[in-house]
């Protein structure tokens, strides 16, 4: 049969055509939209559109503008122009669309990124009506630039600026920038003190507004000034005296540089909500981390500090919003600060900022570190009511919810209204998802009880071993159930430490039960195996290591349990140690047996069906356990014997020996010619050699004694057989061959005998004489 490949030919080069013109038209269009772009004296955000092979935009700071055209290499080329600078560039687009490399005509590189796209028109917060609205509006756009990675809002700080003196192109305008947001940033101030214009101002009017860095006296001055247009913009002196005022700045909170002071006020009150805000954006990332460090959460176990600290997250995430917009330049900077930061106070508890001591293992204080404070945590439930019809603030958007409570109540809200309303401490939908998740529970558990009861009948099959699973394995589920039900129904809100300490402890027995289970099932099956077998070993290893898994795993889960409930491991451990002590010398003499298993265990001396002697006593061995032996002796009694006696006994070992003695004594009569007992003697030694088990290097045969009744030959030999049966089955053999020698050779065996002699008794009369 013949295969027609043009037409799969065909298909799989319109299949390539299909999938390279979707990244044709990517990269057409690719030029398009933000970037932040760098070179060697400066940066710009530049915004570009596409119109064909044209190319055109602009960039700020330097209200600039750029256009070019894509050559079909596809490689942009053109030219910029900044007030009276001009020049000509070159950029090539990176495969994958979010980058470019680019040079000016005069080589010096202009690189740039693909930035978070920022708003295209004027944001809602943005306005220059006063100096208040023009400072908050340079604040929300440079910290979502600074501390958001948004570039692009730099574009609504510029038309905010007035520059003072001369300017020396973009880069001038860029580095007067920059020192005075550095100014801006590592001040502390109230956006409601800034400066109100009178009811009339005229264009260059100004007004004036004192900052500075917290917890010194240094201040600078703010110059606002009114234009034609009725804006107020900002005015930035000339770059040497802002780097001045900088330098005078940063040296006031005792440091000589910029990043000095940047890693000193990291532990601070702003640093503290810039951590927790900013790392609940990236919470499933390297955020999360970060955000939990925000928060005082020293009284919840470690374990649980996830799942509780992104409930909590989300509480004060959802306060914060509706509080309003968070500028960090409002929140002081300063770790020494004598008093705790109030961000926010309600009637219902307020949202502060506290140090707390953390101390070494000794007690001792190791550092200060700024968290939001326990007692604004438990608060948060009680203010996140109050404020939940808040609107968001202008520019702020719903975030979305990190715990499973608020993912799970957001779903359900969405579909269902009304179930919001309380109900003795609980919204209806969490009565309802409580009253589903009990069933579910009951259900289960009935479910493992069931099955238990029903499959549990045969003994030794699959569903024993299933029946004997059901019920850990129920109460496992159960557990995760009840888990699920306290992170997604908010239980932990009415009773933070019990349900979530019940909770996990619930699930950490359950595991236990199960792996505990899950041991002695592994424990029966390898332990029917071997006892198929006659070696002992094997059973020995086996209870030894049922025994010590089964101890790791109750110790495990003690450890476990304290750690949940906030108890320090060392001290668990130290007290199952004493503890240990205590038991071993309770129960000494059963540690005693357990070690004398294990001498048994290392010195094999004997097999399972063996015939040992121990203590006087013959007896088979049958089975060898952890602590006991069991023998069955010569008259089917059954003997139970500690390991501890047994290991201290001498034990000999009949069935252990390479081969068995033969020993008989043969008796002839006394009237056997001499000539016949010499025949009989050589011949014996044959038929003693001729038997297929006998050892003919170790033998020896002759006339020993002369007897009561007989002539005694004696036989001494052995037969080169390992087990009691096989002795009794080679000795019958010989017998039956001397017996058939003996009647060969017309010579008789001799019995016990006993000659009476009957005498007279002597007369007792005259009478009795003559009788």
């Amino acid at each position: 049969m013949s295969l027609n490949l043009r037409p799969i030919s065909l298909l799989l080069l319109l299949f390539l055509l299909c999938t390279a013109l979707p990244r044709s038209g990517a990269a057409q269009d690719g030029w398009a939209g933000d970037w932040q772009t760098y070179w060697s004296a400066g940066e710009a955000v530049v915004l570009l559109e596409r119109r064909g092979d044209t190319v055109s935009g602009t960039y700020q700071p330097g209200d600039g503008r750029l256009t070019g055209t894509i050559s079909p290499d596809g490689v942009l080329r053109g030219t910029w122009q900044e007030m009276a600078e001009r020049g000509t560039f070159t950029f090539v687009l990176a495969h994958d669309g979010q980058s470019f490399a680019g040079r000016f005509g005069t080589g010096d590189w202009w690189n740039g990124h693909r930035t978070e796209l920022a708003e295209q028109h004027r944001p809602d917060w943005w306005s220059g009506a006063t100096p208040r609205a023009t400072l908050s509006s340079i604040l929300a756009a440079g910290n979502d630039a600074q501390y958001r990675e948004r570039e692009g809002q730099m574009r609504w700080i510029d038309p905010l600026l007035t520059y003072d003196g001369p300017e020396s192109g973009s880069s001038d305008r860029d580095r007067r920038q920059r020192a005075l947001w550095h100014i801006l940033d590592i001040s502390t101030f109230r956006l409601l003190d800034a400066p109100e214009p009178p009811p009339a101002a005229e264009p260059g009017t100004e007004l004036l507004f004192e900052i500075g860095p917290a917890g010194t006296s240094a201040t600078y001055q703010l110059v606002f000034r009114l234009d034609e247009t009725q804006l107020w913009h900002l005015l930035v002196p000339p770059g040497p005296a802002l780097q001045a005022d900088l330098s005078r700045l940063v040296q006031a909170r005792g440091h000589d540089t910029l990043d000095a002071l940047d890693k000193a006020r990291a532990g601070s009150p702003r640093m503290v909500m810039m951590d927790f805000l900013l790392g609940a954006r990236d919470w499933d990332g390297a955020g999360g981390a970060r955000a939990l460090r925000a928060l005082d959460l020293d009284h919840v176990p470690h374990q649980l500090r996830r799942a509780e600290g992104a409930l909590m997250a989300d509480y004060l995430r959802r306060t914060i919003d509706r509080i309003g917009i968070v500028y960090w330049q409002e929140i002081p900077d300063d770790p020494a600060r004598p008093q705790p930061y109030v961000y926010y106070k309600h009637p219902l508890g307020s949202l502060t900022i506290a140090p707390t001591r953390i101390k070494d293992v000794d007690g001792g204080p190791v550092s200060r570190l700024w968290r939001f404070s326990r007692n604004t945590l438990e608060s948060l439930p009680a203010l996140d009511k109050a404020l939940e019809r808040m609107p968001l603030a202008p520019g702020q958007t719903a975030s979305q919810p990190l715990s499973r409570y608020f993912a799970t109540r957001q779903a359900v809200l969405a579909r269902v209204d009304g179930l919001q309303r309380r109900m003795f401490g609980l919204e209806i939908w969490q009565w309802v998802g409580l009253a589903g998740y009990l069933l579910a529970m009951a259900g289960t558990l009935s479910l493992a009880w069931h099955a238990a009861r029903t499959l549990g009948t045969d003994r030794g099959t699959i569903a024993s071993s299933v029946a004997r699973m059901a019920g850990p394995a129920g109460m496992l589920v159960v557990a995760l159930l009840f888990l699920d039900a306290s992170e997604r129904l908010g239980l932990t809100l009415r009773a933070f430490g019990p349900v979530s300490a019940l909770s996990a402890i619930l699930l950490i027995l359950a595991i236990a039960a199960l792996a505990y289970r899950a041991v002695s099932l592994i424990h029966d099956a390898l332990m029917a195996r071997a006892t198929l077998t006659r070696a002992y070993t094997d059973e020995i290893v086996l209870s030894l290591a049922q025994g010590l898994l089964k101890l790791l795993i109750i110790v495990g889960a003690i450890i476990a349990c304290a750690d949940v409930v906030g108890l320090p491991y060392e001290g668990v451990l130290t007290g199952l140690g004493i503890g240990g002590v205590a038991v071993a010398f309770a129960a000494r003499e059963t540690v005693s047996n357990i070690l004398g298993g294990a001498i048994l265990l290392s010195d094999r001396p004997f097999r399972k069906g063996d015939m040992i002697e121990a203590a006087g006593v013959f007896a088979v061995i049958e089975t060898v356990g952890l602590r006991s032996t069991r023998l069955r002796t010569m008259d089917n009694t059954l003997m139970i014997m500690p390991n501890a006696q047994l290991s201290d006994q001498v034990i000999v070992n009949w069935d252990n020996r390479q081969r068995r003695k033969v020993q008989m004594i043969i008796g002839l009569t006394f009237d056997t010619p001499r000539d016949r007992l010499e025949g009989f003697v050589a011949r014996l030694k044959e038929v003693y050699c001729n038997q297929p088990d006998a050892d003919t290097d170790d033998v020896t045969i002759g006339i020993k004694s002369l007897g009561p009744q007989s002539v005694d030959i004696e036989l001494w030999g052995h037969f080169k057989v390992f087990t009691y049966d096989a002795q009794v089955a080679a000795q019958q053999a010989l017998i039956l061959d001397i017996l058939s020698l003996a009647k060969e050779m017309n010579v008789d065996f001799a019995f016990p005998t006993r000659m009476v002699h009957l005498a007279a008794l002597p007369p007792t009369s005259e009478q009795d004489a003559h009788a």
